[in-house]
């Protein structure tokens, strides 16, 4: 374990003191911890990772922190399988809780709890391959209760966190181009950029390898992402969520896996090609919802108009333009 070159590297990267000792005592945890199986956290693979992230759960020491210092470790050391374990349990980790609160804010807490009846909140850490077992099942239930329809318009309403300080600075470069068209060109062309950046420096794209075949797998595709704007909608598909992986696999059900994002759906991919109601898609939708509400300033629709569980090959949505957004075009 290198904690003098984790202390120097935390330094450049401007990490707050406590930040850093935190994260210190994280990796010096997890280490110890690997010590007893006589392993170390420089040699660490995935599955090593998880088992760690089960004795934290135990240990009710599952912490957002416990897991960002680790991931801040492997930034350092560049360990790929390291980065991807802590992004995993990271992403999208407030999915369940923020369908159980808004249950409760919209419907009430007997509808919540009678459609979470016998099932805890999963916890932080939990291995991927059980995390659709819990969505599956809470999905079903809600859908069954409240119809089709109306479960499509609440998961349409996202729920992922909106990440506003996040999306701001697009905010701020939509106030400056000429247009949305203007705008999509400029998102396009600084996407491609990030991509070409990470292919350069052989770094990760979130928990991606970006390869030339992947950076000109998107170059041939506008949608990808950006989008293109056809009248008064954007149409925008998905990146896959292990392009590499994607484009050299030819069977078509381990091709939707390495397609799928979703951390409550990808891996029960391995064993069929619709694990869950395709209902659950809406919920992708409500996370371009809200970056285009921010970026735009104004409530806008997004629809799904196909994605993995309705049997499409990928993920595509549509969003409605508001009228005056169009109109600054056609001028």
């Amino acid at each position: 374990m290198d904690t003098d070159g984790f202390i120097k590297f935390a330094e450049e990267q401007k990490f707050e003191k406590s930040v850093i000792n935190a994260s210190i005592r994280n990796i010096q945890d997890f280490n110890h911890f690997l010590q007893k199986s006589k392993k170390d956290i420089d040699s660490v693979s995935y599955d090593d990772f998880y088992e760690y992230s089960a004795h934290l759960i135990s240990t009710r020491t599952n912490t957002p922190d416990n897991y960002l210092g680790i991931l801040r470790y492997g930034y350092f050391k560049k360990k790929n399988d390291l980065i991807i374990a802590a992004m995993e349990v990271l992403d999208g980790s407030e999915v369940i809780e923020n369908f159980s609160q808004r249950l409760i804010n919209e419907f009430g807490e007997d509808l919540r709890d009678k459609i979470f009846k016998g099932i805890d909140l999963p916890p932080l850490g939990l291995h991927p391959k059980k995390k659709p077992a819990y969505m599956k099942k809470v999905v079903q239930e809600f859908e069954e209760k409240v119809g089709t329809a109306q479960c499509a318009q609440f998961l349409n309403k996202g729920l992922r966190d909106r990440y506003e300080e996040w999306r701001r600075p697009d905010r701020e470069k939509y106030l400056k181009s000429k247009n949305i068209d203007a705008f999509l060109e400029d998102k396009r062309r600084d996407f491609i950029g990030e991509l070409e950046k990470h292919y350069k420096e052989k770094a990760l794209f979130f928990t991606q390898e970006i390869t030339r075949e992947v950076l000109e797998y998107v170059r041939n595709d506008p949608h990808i992402e950006t989008g293109v704007r056809e009248g008064d909608i954007i149409i925008i598909k998905k990146i896959p969520h292990m392009a590499k992986e994607y484009l050299q696999e030819t069977n078509e059900q381990k091709k939707r896996y390495f397609y799928c994002h979703c951390p409550w759906v990808k891996e029960a991919f391995r064993e069929s090609i619709k694990p869950i109601s395709h209902v659950f898609c809406n919920c992708s939708a409500g996370y371009y919802k809200a970056y285009w509400e921010i970026v735009l300033g104004q409530p806008v629709e997004v629809e799904v108009l196909e994605s993995l569980l309705t049997g499409a090959p990928s993920c595509r949505f549509a969003v409605q333009l508001p009228k005056d957004i169009v109109q600054i075009v056609t001028k």
